[in-house]
């Protein structure tokens, strides 16, 4: 399912807080790693020289876990281009790791190469309001989050001299906000594709958000019956997708709540010791029915909690529409 894993790394060291989520992942789908990093001005400076020794050493790594790695290394500008290549074999497993360096802005680069090469994930490091590391206050991650139509799986970072890359990690426990609607199931699809791979149990959460005052007044008596009637629907809906995961064998849990979205899922979460939300994204930010981009930063900013967003096959249909459109 994810043939193809895009890791953009800036050369910092609570970027590589991905490693063993991306050693992981990659494992257990079989899949090719490309590790990107972006160099800004020529290739002689130091600093991307630098980058490209921090890269060798992203690969390397991923090199030790018996792992059959490729290592290719791509310099880019207007003026030259040069090509590294080297490749090493290991016998016990097959999984290709690429590096590449472009120069350009990180967040344009990232966009054109998940254009390019149509990865079936990306992976990348934030840490909440400051998004990534090195990277300017967020606008790296959040441009990325806002526009890649591949699923985006950020990881907070640790604010540490060392990241433990060694460290054995996988999900055991998915929470999947579900909003009733085709577009806010787009997540879902991934969420069940990693259970079935590691055996993590998943919480189904509906959330009923509460009506207005004004709201409220409106619906007079008829307050309860509807409250009511949303809570039955979202039970039904609930149940059907619970059972559909039952029969492949994954342990479900269904929850109904009410109140607002994201402070209920970022309760949950805590509560019910989740190590990652999967949810599904809808245009440019935000999250299905709920609004806009809103209830995902919420979260982002509340929880140190990987998050798998996702954005519907209609939503990346549009986007593509839109995006020749421009070309033209």
């Amino acid at each position: 399912m994810f043939k193809k894993i895009l890791v953009p790394l800036d050369g910092s060291v609570e970027a590589e807080a991905v490693i063993p989520y991306v050693r992981d992942l990659a494992l257990r789908f079989n899949s090719e790693v490309d590790i990107l990093g972006v160099g800004l001005g020529s290739k002689k400076r130091r600093v991307n020289q630098l980058l490209d020794d921090y890269l060798h050493h992203a690969v390397e790594h991923l090199q030790k876990h018996d792992i059959t790695c490729r290592a290719i290394v791509l310099y880019s500008n207007l003026i030259e281009e040069v090509i590294d290549y080297t490749e090493v074999t290991a016998p016990q497993r097959d999984i290709a790791t690429k590096a590449y360096v472009f120069y350009g802005g990180p967040a344009d680069n990232i966009l054109k190469y998940t254009k390019q090469h149509h990865p079936g994930l990306v992976v990348m490091a934030t840490h909440g309001r400051g998004g990534l590391t090195r990277w300017w206050l967020g606008s790296v991650s959040e441009k990325v989050v806002s526009q890649s139509t591949a699923p985006v799986l950020l990881i907070h970072s640790k604010h540490s001299k060392e990241i433990d890359k060694d460290r054995k990690t996988t999900f055991k426990r998915i929470l999947a906000p579900l909003d009733g609607s085709e577009i806010g199931e787009a997540a879902l699809h991934n969420a069940e594709a990693v259970a079935l791979k590691t055996g993590a149990s998943m919480i189904l959460l509906h959330v009923i958000p509460e009506p207005h005052d004004i709201e409220a007044k409106i619906l007079g008596q008829e307050f309860n019956k509807f409250v009511k009637a949303m809570r039955d629907a979202g039970q039904e809906y609930l149940e059907k997708k619970s059972n559909r995961l039952k029969d492949k064998g994954i342990d479900v849990k269904a929850i109904i709540v009410a109140g607002d979205p994201a402070e209920r899922i970022v309760d949950l979460a805590k509560d019910e010791k989740v190590d990652m939300i999967a949810m599904s994204t809808h245009g440019r930010s935000g999250v299905a029915r709920w609004v806009l981009g809103s209830v995902a930063d919420k979260i982002l900013h509340e929880s140190k909690l990987p998050m798998w967003l996702v954005r519907s096959r209609e939503i990346v249909s549009k986007m593509h529409l839109n995006s020749e459109e421009k070309a033209d």
